[in-house]
This record gives C-alpha cells, structure tokens and sequence, in this order.
C-alpha cells in the first residue's frame, strides 16, 4: 500500500520497481491524497492493475493507509512511501519465510537505504541484528492485516506522523510485537517534494502526546505527558531559537484535540507502557527475552506460521 500527495515521478519509478519483483505481489493499493499534479491520471493510464483511491481534499496518510490496510485482500500488507521499494526482486517470497519465521510479530520494519549508500538511521543497517523495536516507518513496514483489524488501528485524527509508535504500543498491548528485519532492505530516495522539518516536528509531538492520553494509565498520566513536553523541547532547542519560540504552536493544537484524544482513551497496562518505553533504549532480540519483559504472548503462534507457511499466503502492496 502506498500514499501519495504530489509526488508523480517519484510513484512513477516506485510502481516500476513494483513491476519487477519476481514472484509479483497479489495486490498494489495506491492512494492519491489531496494530489493536483496529476498522479491519478499517471496511474491510470500507466498502471491500471493498480487499486486506486482518489481523496480530494486531502485527508492525511494516516486515514489513507487505515483504509487501504482495511481493503486489502492479503494476509500481509507492505506498507510504503511513494519514493520507497524493495531493493531485491524476490522480496515478496523472502518476506513470507520472514513472517512465517516470526509467528509473534504483527509488524515488521527493514533498513532504509537512503541516497550515498548509508543507512538511516545508523543503528538499523543490513548489519545490525534482527530486535524487536518500540516504533517504525510506515515507508519501510510489513504488517499482519488480521492483527491490525482486531486493534483500534491508525488514530485517523492524527492526520499525518506517529501513528507507526502509536501502532506498535497497540501490538505489544495485545500479545505480539514489532520486530526488525535487517536481511530484507528498502530502498528510500526521500524526496524533498512536500517535506517540512518544523510541520513535521509540530505534529509529530502532538500526536505523540494525544497518544500518552490515549493509551497512558493512571496515575502515570501527567508525569509521561511532562517527559514527553521535555523531549520534545529539548529537540526544538537543538534545532535553533526559531524552534523555540514556534513550540506553543503545537502545544495549542494539542489542546484542542484534547477531548478528541480522551473520547478514544484505551489505557493499556502500566507494566506493558513502560516496557514499551523502554525498547527504545534496551532492545530484545529473542522470543525469550520478549517474554521475560512483556509476559506470555497470547498469541496461537504455531498456527500463525502454519497459515503463513503455505504457498497460497498473499501478499499486498
């Protein structure tokens, strides 16, 4: 599944790169959100085996991706941006032995190559060991649709940023996890078409703090909501005086979704939040491990890789 706003060259060359995988995928779901150059006449014309959606205005990624994982027909859904693919032709087969390796993952995110041959970020190469992970990018993941069906999924209010930890939370809240894979890489050209830093930033933290009251129990509330106002803080500090002095900006439209936020709390256990938290700095690199920290999974895991064993698994793009 991939999202596009304005970016027709590059969803050009990412559906070309599409074309060549070898097995095919059994689906590619292209949305077109709120585009005016163009992109749902190129993928029409150029592309027409492609499932194509045409939101106009523009609703945001995050309810464009909610719906397309909500549409699809396969058992695992790739989810990625309009200038990331696969960078190995037989990624599709390679991603089912993967998944049916890792019974007790509901998600699953892979290295970024970026332009100049490195690796963002650094610590997530084809070099690094596979470990289970607090967040990922949507632009870069493979997700288990049934998993994500029985969550409460993408918050669509978001719009756009931080549903990918928001996600991930929701996973280990219910017994399974996210999990990274460094033998399948992607390959992310990151455009700078419809890129900005401070927006990003800007919604990036409100949405990270509309989730610590959605899913944050009580009475640790208030205190994760403060470290995560620091954090945030201390990034615009970094980031210059100009930051600073736009932070109340966020902080205000945080406060306005605030009710939003709270009409679809689902607090989760105290014990899994924390652990959670934790992963960012203390990864786990082994069901074992995976265990010991979040408790026994409830998930059937020797029928999860049966089912995804067998050749007649699907995949989606």
């Amino acid at each position: 599944m991939i999202t596009s706003r304005d970016r027709v060259a590059d969803l050009r060359r990412t559906l070309e790169r599409l074309g060549r995988l070898e097995p095919a995928a059994d689906e590619i779901l292209v949305t077109a959100d709120g585009c005016t150059d163009g992109t749902a006449q190129m993928v029409r014309q150029e592309f027409p085996h492609c499932r194509l959606w045409v939101i106009d205005p523009g609703e945001g990624s995050i309810p464009a991706r909610d719906h397309m994982l909500r549409q699809a027909k396969g058992e695992l859904v790739l989810s990625l941006d309009d200038d990331s693919y696969p960078l190995d032709d037989d990624f599709v087969e390679r991603l089912r032995e993967v998944f049916a390796r890792h019974p007790e993952v509901a998600v699953m995110t892979f290295p970024e190559l970026r332009d100049g041959g490195v690796y963002l970020p650094a610590n997530k190469s084809n070099q690094s060991p596979g470990h289970y992970v607090s967040a990922y990018p949507n632009g870069a993941a493979a997700m288990r649709r049934d998993d994500y069906l029985k969550a409460p999924g993408f918050p669509a209010f978001f719009v756009h940023a931080y549903e990918e930890p928001d996600y991930a939370l929701q996973a280990y809240s219910q017994g399974s996890a996210v999990w990274f894979e460094p033998s399948l890489v992607i390959r992310h050209h990151f455009s700078p078409t419809n890129r900005n830093s401070l927006r990003t930033h800007h919604l990036n933290a409100r949405n990270e703090l509309w989730s610590v009251w959605m899913r944050c129990p009580w009475p640790w509330l208030p205190l994760v909501s403060l470290f995560r106002l620091y954090r945030q803080f201390c990034h615009a500090c970094r980031e210059g005086v100009s930051w600073v002095f736009l932070e109340p900006q966020w902080w205000w439209g945080a406060l306005k979704g605030a009710s939003t936020s709270w009409k679809a709390r689902a607090p989760i256990s105290w014990r899994i939040y924390l652990a959670w938290m934790r992963l960012a700095r203390h990864p786990l690199f082994g069901p074992e491990e995976l265990d010991k920290v979040f408790g026994p999974r409830s998930h059937d895991t020797e029928a999860a890789s049966s089912s995804l064993i067998k050749d007649s698994c699907k995949v989606s793009k």
